[in-house]
C-alpha cells in the first residue's frame, strides 16, 4: 500500500536532505558517505523534482552530519519527539548554551521575514528548520528536568558538585 505524502512533508524531508548535505560540507562530500551519486543528492534536496532521498541514504547522511536530521522531521509529521536515549553530566548546560544561540537566530530570521508584514512561502521554509532545532533543543533539556523530576535526584551540571 502506498501512502499519500503531503507536499508540505516532502517539502520538508528535502529540506532535511539539504541541511545534512551543509552539515557535512557539501554536496560532493556527501556523496561520498553514501550510496548515491552527487547529482542523485541534488535531485533529493530540488522541489521541482519528485525523488524524495531513499531512508539508508537520509540514515548515512544524518550519521555524517551526526545529528538526526531526517528522523526529526519524519518524527514531526508523525506527532513525535526525537530525545536521546542517553543524557549526562553537562548536557543541560550544553543544552541552554545551544538554546541560546538558536534563539538569537530564530529572533533575528523572525524580524527580517516581519519587516514587511507577512510570512511568504520561502520564509517560512527558512523560519520552519530553525524553529523545529530550537524546539529539539528545549525538548531535550525538558528531558533532563523531568527525569531530575523523576528521579527526585539532583542533576549535576558541573564537577563542582561531582565528587
Amino acid at each position: 500500500m502506498t501512502v499519500p505524502y503531503s507536499a508540505q512533508f516532502l517539502a520538508a524531508i528535502k529540506t532535511a536532505t539539504k541541511t545534512a548535505v551543509q552539515v557535512v560540507g557539501d554536496f560532493r562530500a556527501a556523496a561520498g558517505f553514501t550510496r548515491v551519486q552527487e547529482t542523485q543528492l541534488h535531485a533529493y534536496t530540488n522541489r521541482n523534482q519528485p525523488s524524495v532521498v531513499p531512508m539508508d541514504v537520509a540514515i548515512d547522511l544524518d550519521h555524517c552530519a551526526e545529528k538526526p536530521i531526517h528522523l526529526m522531521e519524519m518524527a514531526h509529521a508523525l506527532g513525535y519527539v526525537v530525545l536521546p536515549s542517553h543524557i549526562g553530566p553537562g548536557d543541560f548546560g550544553k543544552d541552554m548554551g545551544e538554546f541560546a544561540l538558536s534563539s538569537g537566530d530564530i529572533l533575528a530570521t523572525a524580524v527580517r521575514v516581519l519587516d514587511d508584514g507577512r510570512i511568504d512561502p520561502a520564509e517560512a521554509h527558512e523560519i520552519g528548520p530553525k524553529l523545529m532545532q530550537g524546539k529539539h533543543i528545549l525538548e531535550r533539556a525538558l528531558a533532563t528536568i523531568h527525569k531530575v523530576q523523576t528521579d527526585n535526584k539532583p542533576y549535576v551540571v558541573s564537577g563542582r558538585e561531582a565528587g
